[in-house]
């Protein structure tokens, strides 16, 4: 039986959710006007740049029309009350995420998919919220990743001083996805933070990274009084208002997004003065197992925590994508040139790292047999581990390519990557590391995709 909920106890349960990565309020220790870089940009500082463009004030409104205000319904106890009793019978609206504990935890990033083609829009009057998030600590911001009828949108939701509407939006057309999303375990996904940046005036601030300047620049900043005392709010992954397709028995959403997934990794909270993944120590699920896809009005939705409980995935029938071919760089299949050679870290995803790559052209690394189904290009992340700033050359098929900089990731045996594209063959490839002018990092594998 389908779990129907009362729109004064949907508010009651409301959680939240959001993306981005290791960046810095006021208590840490990251230097002023620098954030850390998400792993996913090879880790290390970045500064703060510019603003994310987007609407405001009635524009927002405007732009965002019922999908603002079926959002601000569900939210404003006044309006969860005015709601017909037949209208509540009629629409499903559950949820599934993280609760963050308002008197510990006082920040919020991770990384978070979207989705990069179509179908990016719901039809039948539903609703895809995935994520919301709003931090503990009566943080004053809920970001919100919105499909909906008229297209998908950015927004951040003002939640102090009386406002309590939406303070600026941003459509995810192609200049978004260009500018703030890169490619994390096989899908588009955009690096997001929020936290508070000062205490006087109990002022937050979320970001998020732009991938073509490597700064983090400022999305939103509110102020003032928190409006929902009341609730604990967190990571809200998947949220859904649906309405049943009399065809298909299911939601309409569920229809809609077949074969898509929806990935929230790296959650991360501030607590204890410092910036901590989620686990079940420092959060809550909202559920106390994980929830059928009927619950949720669509059968063929599979729900999975990959790694409790900074790592979650919805996932609308299909199999998921592929998250790509994993070469070790310890492996014996590999030529290693020169001084470079294998040195043993627990750090490392096949327990070794090769070092000692570049510092000449000599010293190299070189992947062999590297598999492509068809021509084209292709995505390759990098994953390595620096103490310090450094930089790689791949060459592919013996045609030099890209030279790509590795920032530090805090230690020899803590793994960072970066991501690149390269033109492969169809069969078989070489990919060789190196830096002829420099050290290159020390390399734990590549993965293709």
């Amino acid at each position: 039986m389908q779990h129907r909920r009362t729109w004064a106890a949907t508010l009651a349960a409301v959680t939240t959710l959001t993306t981005a990565l290791l960046a810095a309020p006021e208590a840490s220790a990251a230097p002023a006007g620098r954030l850390a870089r998400p792993a996913a940009d090879g880790g290390g500082l970045a500064p703060i740049g510019g603003t994310v463009p987007g609407l405001t004030g009635e524009s927002a409104r405007a732009a965002g029309g019922a999908a603002v205000e079926h959002f601000a319904g569900t939210r404003r106890q006044q309006s969860v009350q005015a709601r017909s009793a037949q209208i509540q019978a009629a629409q499903l609206h559950t949820d599934w995420g993280v609760n963050l504990p308002s008197a510990t935890t006082q920040g919020l990033h991770a990384t978070q998919s979207v989705l990069d083609s179509a179908p990016t829009t719901t039809t039948g009057g539903d609703y895809v919220y995935a994520p919301t998030a709003l931090p503990g600590g009566n943080a004053c911001i809920e970001m919100t990743t919105a499909y909906t009828p008229t297209g998908p949108y950015l927004w951040a939701w003002d939640w102090c001083g009386g406002r309590d509407g939406v303070g600026k939006l941003t459509p995810m057309d192609a200049t978004f996805l260009a500018t703030y999303t890169t490619t994390v375990n096989g899908r588009r996904a955009y690096s997001m933070d929020e936290h508070k940046t000062s205490t006087t005036a109990n002022t937050w601030t979320a970001y998020l990274y732009n991938y073509v300047t490597h700064a983090w620049d400022t999305y939103f900043t509110s102020s003032g009084t928190f409006d929902l005392p009341q609730f604990n709010f967190g990571w809200n992954m998947f949220e859904i208002y649906t309405s049943v397709n009399p065809s298909t028995g299911a939601g309409y959403y569920c229809q809609t997004f077949a074969g898509r997934g929806f990935e929230s990794s790296a959650v991360q909270v501030y607590a204890g003065g410092a910036w901590v993944a989620a686990t079940s120590a420092n959060t809550s699920t909202t559920h106390r197992t994980i929830p059928s896809g009927s619950a949720y009005d669509c059968p063929a939705l599979t729900f999975s925590m990959l790694n409790p409980n900074d790592h979650w995935l919805a996932q609308i029938g299909g199999a998921q994508p592929p998250a790509g071919a994993s070469y070790e760089a310890e492996s014996s299949a590999n030529t290693l040139a020169g001084q470079a050679r294998v040195r043993t870290s627990a750090g490392a995803s096949g327990g070794a790292f090769v070092g000692y790559v570049g510092g000449g052209s000599a010293n190299t690394l070189r992947f062999n047999n590297v598999t492509a189904s068809a021509a084209g290009t292709r995505t390759v992340r990098l994953y390595y581990a620096s103490g310090e700033a450094r930089s790689v050359t791949l060459t592919v098929n013996g045609t030099a390519g890209p030279t790509v900089s590795t920032p530090s990731t805090g230690g020899w045996d803590t793994v960072g990557s970066v991501t690149l594209s390269v033109t492969l063959r169809a069969g078989a490839n070489t990919i060789q590391l190196g830096n002829a002018g420099g050290w290159a990092p020390d390399i734990d594998r590549i993965v293709v995709s």
